[in-house]
């Protein structure tokens, strides 16, 4: 039916499908600043204002894909700087979480001579970067019917004086029509010295979505086969396994759950060249990453200079 038809059916179409921001009240996510989004096919997310811009939660027609961390998403994000650099894990939680944005991966240190600041000699990257904590300027939010589409815009920054300047423009698309989101991003540097550029896209599965039926998806992903015969089960002594691949030249990987949906990921290979698998069954965490990332190696790629850009786009679906 046409908009007119809806609305004299539903206000606003919000039967249907509904965008507002609120902000929690209660618990370990006090005063953090959320999106609600709600579309017609049954697709439910919050949106985390305080934490990047990421999807807090991802629901379908009632059924959660995304995980969920013992963290319980606190605001604001503990030190990320704090046990030697593993504080991101006291905040860790959600079914995206980005990891950036000029650091992914491990604790670790590199040169930082191209600041030209004498006092500061080494970078220091606590686990996966900064961009993770960062809050989230809203620039535009939309529920539009006659396009068929819910948009949220966002801008988020990652600055040190004497260091980065790096700026993420974030552009999500929720259809009106089926149950996808598109997610467009545009990293660049607004300093005037050249600096280290890196992200990881951490798409988080947890329980009722992940279990022992679950079956990685992807024809052309050299790690679809990890969870034929190691089935997803928790355990109380699992320990994390975390493995790195070359991308599917097609960018398509998935989930497919025993008993519910199908969750597909596609997004530019060339852009994210290497995809990880991260499996953490440990009884209380039990979550599946799939993690489209850069080469933090390749140094063709892992620079931005003073003003350049990258452009990163992940499509998401959900079918039954």
């Amino acid at each position: 039916m046409t908009p007119a038809e809806l609305f004299r059916l539903s206000a606003q179409g919000r039967g249907l499908a509904d965008l507002r921001q609120v902000v929690v009240s209660d618990g370990p996510g006090t005063g953090a600043r959320l999106i609600e989004v709600r579309t017609p096919q049954g697709l439910a997310a919050d949106i985390a204002l305080d934490r990047c811009g990421d999807l807090l939660r991802l629901s379908w027609r009632g059924r959660e894909i995304g995980w969920h961390a013992a963290t319980n998403a606190p605001h604001p994000w503990p030190d990320a700087e704090a046990e030697h650099g593993l504080g991101f894990l006291r905040g860790f939680d959600g079914f995206l979480v980005t990891c950036g944005l000029d650091h992914h991966g491990i604790p670790t240190e590199t040169p930082a001579a191209e600041m030209n600041y004498p006092l500061r000699d080494r970078h220091v990257h606590p686990m996966h970067g900064r961009i993770a904590t960062q809050k989230a300027e809203v620039t535009e939010k939309s529920l539009d019917w006659d396009q068929g589409e819910a948009v949220i815009c966002l801008r988020v920054q990652q600055v040190s004086v004497f260091g980065e300047n790096l700026e993420l423009r974030r552009r999500y698309t929720f259809s009106l029509n089926d149950a996808r989101v598109d997610i467009v991003d545009r990293v660049t540097n607004r300093g005037y010295r050249p600096t280290r550029h890196g992200i990881l896209y951490h798409f988080n599965i947890g329980y009722p979505a992940l279990d022992a039926g679950a079956r990685l998806l992807g024809d052309q992903w050299v790690l679809r086969d990890r969870l034929d015969t190691d089935r997803a089960a928790p355990f109380d002594d699992h320990v994390e396994i975390v493995e790195a691949e070359a991308s599917p030249d097609d960018g398509v990987i998935g989930l497919k759950c025993a008993e519910g949906p199908e969750l597909t990921l596609q997004f530019d290979a060339a852009a994210l060249p290497v995809t990880a698998l991260w499996r953490a069954f440990q009884s209380g965490t039990f979550a599946l990453g799939l993690e489209p990332q850069t080469d933090l190696a390749d140094a063709s790629v892992s620079r931005l200079q003073a003003g350049e850009h990258r452009d990163y786009w992940v499509a998401l679906s959900v079918n039954g």
